[in-house]
């Protein structure tokens, strides 16, 4: 009898198993894509090293504020526990001018992404400066209307990290700082130079009088200060033109400067005004040296600059000493001021001092 073939298989036993169908391999997952306030967190240094968890805890007490071209975001001497991420826009941080009336000296400025105000977190000091908007901006604020104190209760590991992170950062910083200073010191001293002097006419600007006045009245010797201003340089400038106007200012200081000793500061505060300071004058010889400087502009041949358009230079001085005429040194300019302006509206060529 013949034997029925059977199928070889090539499994032992020779026993045949149905091919196992194909198991669809589970997908991978994949990060998902972080929007809105995690993504702007995720791109700021300050954050960028944060869990995906812990930037959402920043998230849920983070908030946007909109702030108008020109308008605060904050003012100084003010103070809150608040750090600022920038969304859009350009915010700048001024020390402002006397008066508060926006001018002042710009010290930083902060685009999208960027983020200031976190040595807020740290410090309970008010703050030395401004904020202010450069145009429409928009902020991410942290935290947004809850105690920064409460949130290190709530969460405190997640911002023992944000906080380690944030003094990391400043360390950094400082260090840079001073690696730049001992290397570029030559380079420090002409920037500074070039920040505080004006360029026209040599003299200290106006961003020095206001950071020096102040150290000089609080190491509580007499100080004095003088405003001069010349009674008729707007003739020379619309009669004889900008050049003639340059090379009259430029005069000027050089008449100020050949009535001061050393110890006295020059400086030229805007336009055509100028003041000098006087530390340990007082009285008397302030207005003293007031009339040297009024008679040295005096005698500045202008007749031969203006091709004798204009045939005399004269020149109105105010003068005041603190703590006589001001109890601080924003009054004593204030005031000071107001005695030149004094001076001439009573004819002008004059000085108006502490005896008037």
């Amino acid at each position: 009898m013949r034997k029925k073939a059977t199928a070889r298989t090539g499994n032992k036993g020779g026993r045949a198993h149905a091919k196992a169908p194909n198991r669809a391999q589970a997908p991978v997952p994949s990060r998902v894509k972080k929007t809105g306030k995690l993504a702007l967190l995720s791109k700021a240094g300050l954050f960028s090293q944060l869990r995906e968890a812990e930037l959402r805890t920043i998230s849920r007490y983070s908030g946007y504020r909109s702030f108008a071209q020109g308008e605060r975001v904050f003012s100084e001497g003010s103070h809150r526990e608040e750090l600022y991420l920038i969304r859009n826009g350009i915010v700048v941080i001024r020390r402002l001018a006397e008066g508060g009336n926006g001018e002042g000296q710009d010290i930083a400025r902060f685009v999208a992404g960027e983020v200031f105000g976190e040595m807020d977190l740290l410090d309970t000091a008010p703050r030395s400066a401004s904020a202010i908007a450069e145009e429409q901006t928009t902020l991410l604020v942290f935290p947004d209307k809850v105690p920064f104190q409460e949130l290190l209760e709530k969460h405190p590991l997640v911002f023992a990290r944000i906080l380690r992170k944030l003094l990391g950062e400043i360390a950094g910083r400082i260090r840079a700082i001073d690696k730049l200073v001992s290397e570029k010191s030559p380079w420090i001293e002409e920037l500074k130079r070039q920040l505080l002097r004006d360029k026209l006419s040599g003299l200290y600007n106006r961003a020095y009088l206001e950071e020096e006045l102040p150290r000089l009245v609080a190491a509580g010797r007499p100080v004095s200060l003088l405003v001069v201003k010349p009674d008729n340089f707007k003739t020379i400038n619309d009669t004889c033109g900008h050049e003639a106007g340059d090379k009259t200012l430029v005069l000027i200081a050089e008449a100020l400067k050949s009535c001061l000793t050393e110890g006295d500061l020059g400086i030229r505060y805007r336009g055509d005004e100028y003041c000098a300071v006087l530390p340990g004058r007082a009285g008397l010889e302030a207005e003293r040296i007031g009339e040297c400087i009024r008679t040295a502009v005096a005698r500045i041949e202008i007749a031969q600059l203006t091709s004798g358009a204009v045939t005399s230079l004269p020149a109105s001085v105010g003068a005041c000493t603190w703590p006589d005429s001001a109890g601080d040194a924003r009054s004593l300019i204030s005031t000071c001021f107001e005695r030149m302006l004094k001076a001439r509206g009573d004819g002008g060529n004059r000085v108006l001092g502490e005896s008037a």
